[in-house]
């Protein structure tokens, strides 16, 4: 602890240091580039993850949310779920597989983890790997924007049912802030920001620190990022470049094992079973470039370039299966300690150009590289535990090496598209586009039990498809009505593919599954009146999801992934927000959404050997009936404060729907007091202490991450 908080002293001081030299920065003006958008810390009315233009989020023929990042602030959010838990349909909780600070993200009932494009400037965080949730720096968020449904068109392969863009902080007004707090739990944290704008240079940067010792016993985590980006006018264009760097480790906490609808005798959801020594850690290297340069007055290029390298650890242990419980106190347990090394490169360039020709017209025309490549070697183990004993959990050190193995994958998706928006008369937009990716994995993997013959196996897969969509937006109120501004009706029709994420924990499992694919139809109407001071948004859905990748037991009891058929989501979800001008600051919103996420046709093998049909069945821990409301008053000046809360409707345990865990509501609220040179912030999360489940385990068979507990967290912003 004492070790932590020097070094975090020192970082944070040689930081602030540093960033205080910077000089006030002037409103960042509208860029060309596409990543780089005009800052509007009031409305945030602009989109471009759904078109790669700018756009009213009202001329968008398609689900979209915008989360303010001055917002976030205010409520003292500190973790990407903190950040999305708000926006209507979307499922978030503190705690997977991945972390107990990283969520797996839910939309329109699908929780799958690599289902979603998760970027950060337009860069694919983990590339063509999964999302790396680690690499987001809440701290240091514009705005996120969460475009729902099949974004293959325009995104590619990884963004098939849906993607989330983080914006990074780079117009922070006056000359930069510093933020330190604490809370529940032993939490520290720190940012620091800085932009300064001198002779046609742009220089921003950002620092943060974080340490916490977790809800869970042994969960202890600390985080240190740093951002510094350049930008500069390049002839008639725009080239900005960024360098960033993360460090980022928590000790893995356990989920909880859960028998017959009920968590298994003698378990403690607050207890840490995993290994002692257990761990998550990623060092990660980025460099980002993003640029835009006029070609004509009708045309310009933009481009997106991306590098990482993930230097990862992931040391876990869980439980096989019920069967591992052998009396009432013992337990057999099973580890992995991995060590990958992820290298990713991503490049996108596109020319976007606008004419007049029967009305207007918008064409982006692209080609886009994503390349990766992860080699990984590590151990497995087997463990004997004692419930009513903590201190019979041992270090991996003091456990018995049971097999080496180690894995090589490669994926390189290339893609080429084209996106075209037509407008002949103001009251109607017609759009569509189509995108052919082609993919390319080569996998090796190597087994090898102690005292047993080696295995090896490999794989290849190289798939070429198409992605499309189409869809149309009509106005139906005349420019200049007074009272009501818009009531647009939409509708599009959505098509993508992606390649399916092997199981890489396993030598013998080492195979590339089919490719999963989405087709998706969606139709809504979007409405503002009384000069946006009331918003509506109503949209229906439904998405058909082939070869979805499940997690099954295998013949020998060990979680495999397999294909799974037919899957059908669909559902409708509505949004109402006002913001009434006579009380400037105050928002009151509140959504409400119903999905109903089934197996269409899904037959799999037990591990008896029997064969199992969940046809018509409900997906595990996928929520009917989601609502959420939320009162905001945060004037420019003084106090204000918010409070939110929002509700899940029973949801299944199980796949054959056997056992459901009951409905659940969660309240968070927060108090702040502005003033020009000091902002201060108390937050409370979760504060009826609800311990719902926030994920399941797609490693350890049935077992689920549980929601962390009341937490109160305090922190101090000093702008300088």
């Amino acid at each position: 602890m004492h070790r932590f908080s020097r070094a975090l002293g020192r970082v944070l001081a040689s930081g602030f240091t540093a960033l205080a030299m910077i000089s006030p920065a002037h409103a960042a003006g509208e860029e060309a580039d596409t990543v780089s958008m005009p800052h509007d810390p009031g409305r945030y009315g602009i989109v471009v993850s759904a078109t790669k233009t700018s756009r009213n989020p009202l001329d968008v023929p398609n689900g979209t949310a915008v989360v303010s990042g001055r917002e976030l602030r205010r409520s003292g959010a500190r973790t990407l779920s903190d950040a999305l838990i708000d926006v209507v349909g979307l499922e978030t909780g503190g705690g997977s597989d991945n972390g107990g600070r990283l969520p797996n993200i839910g939309m329109w009932g699908l929780k799958e983890f690599d289902a979603l494009l998760v970027t950060v400037d337009g860069v694919p965080v983990g590339g063509p790997f999964n999302p790396s949730l680690a690499q987001i720096a809440v701290d240091d968020i514009e705005r996120i924007e969460i475009v729902k449904g099949p974004q293959g068109t325009l995104h590619g392969v990884s963004a098939f049912a849906g993607m989330v863009q983080v914006f990074t902080d780079r117009a922070t007004p006056g000359r930069g802030s510093l933020t330190l707090g604490g809370g529940d739990f032993t939490n520290f944290h720190g940012t620091a920001h800085g932009h300064h704008e001198m002779n046609g240079w742009d220089l921003d940067g950002s620092l943060s620190g974080l340490h916490d010792d977790g809800w869970q016993d042994r969960t202890e985590s600390e985080t240190y990022r740093g951002r510094i980006s350049l930008g500069h006018a390049l002839g008639r264009g725009h080239l900005s470049g960024d360098v960033s760097y993360l460090h980022d480790r928590a000790d893995f906490g356990s989920p909880l094992p859960v028998d017959g609808g009920v968590p298994v005798p003698g378990f403690d959801r607050d207890r840490n079973y995993g290994i002692r020594d257990g761990e998550l850690g990623h060092d990660v290297i980025g460099v980002n470039s993003h640029g835009s340069w006029p070609v004509s007055q009708h045309v310009r290029v933009d481009h997106t370039l991306g590098f990482a390298y993930d230097s990862q650890r992931a040391l876990r242990s869980f439980f096989p299966d019920p069967d591992a419980i052998t009396s009432p106190i013992a337990v057999d347990a099973e580890g992995v300690l991995l060590e990958p090394k992820e290298t990713s490169v991503f490049e996108d360039l596109r020319a976007v150009s606008r004419f007049e020709a029967g009305g207007h017209h918008e064409l982006v025309t692209g080609a886009a590289i994503t390349w990766g490549h992860t080699k990984a070697s590590g151990i497995g183990f087997d463990f004997d535990q004692d419930l009513d004993d903590p201190s019979s959990t041992p270090s991996s050190g003091d456990v018995p090496v049971g097999d080496h193995r180690s894995f090589d994958d490669k994926r390189t998706f290339l893609g080429l598209y084209a996106h075209h928006e037509w407008t002949p008369v103001r009251a109607l937009t017609l759009s569509g586009g189509g995108r052919f990716d082609h993919t390319d994995e080569k996998l090796s993997a190597f087994g090898q039990e102690v005292g047993f013959p080696a295995t090896t196996t490999s794989d290849s897969k190289n798939t070429g498809e198409w992605s499309g969509d189409i869809a149309a937006l009509v106005r139906l109120v005349p420019e200049g009505t007074k009272g009501v501004e818009a009531v647009n009706l939409y509708g599009n029709w959505k098509s993508s593919f992606k390649p399916a994420a092997p199981n890489l924990t396993e030598a013998e499992n080492a195979e590339i599954l089919d490719p999963e694919h989405t087709h998706s139809i969606e139709g809504g109407v979007k409405a503002r009146a009384l000069d946006g001071q009331l918003a509506l948004d109503v949209s229906g859905f439904q998405m058909d999801f082939h070869n979805l990748v499940v997690a099954i037991l295998d013949a020998s009891s060990q979680p495999a992934l397999i294909n799974a058929g037919h899957e059908r989501f669909k559902g409708w979800e509505v949004s109402l927000t006002a913001a009434p001008k006579q009380v400037p600051g105050l928002s009151l919103s509140g959504g409400y959404g119903w999905h109903d996420p089934r197996f269409v046709q899904f037959t799999f093998v037990t591990p008896g050997g029997a064969f199992r049909d969940v046809s018509g069945k409900l997906l595990e821990l996928a929520p009917r009936l989601l609502w959420n409301l939320r009162a905001s008053y945060a004037p420019d000046r003084g106090p204000g404060g918010w409070v939110a809360v929002r509700h899940q409707g029973e949801r299944a345990l199980t796949r054959r729907n056997t056992f459901f865990t009951g409905p659940f509501s969660e309240v968070d609220a927060g108090l702040s007091f502005e003033l020009p040179r000091v902002r201060v912030n108390v937050t409370g999360r979760n504060l009826g202490d609800d311990r719902h489940y926030v994920a399941e385990s797609e490693i350890g068979d049935s077992q689920f991450y549980v929601a962390p507990p009341r937490r109160i967290s305090a922190e101090v912003t000093l702008p300088f």
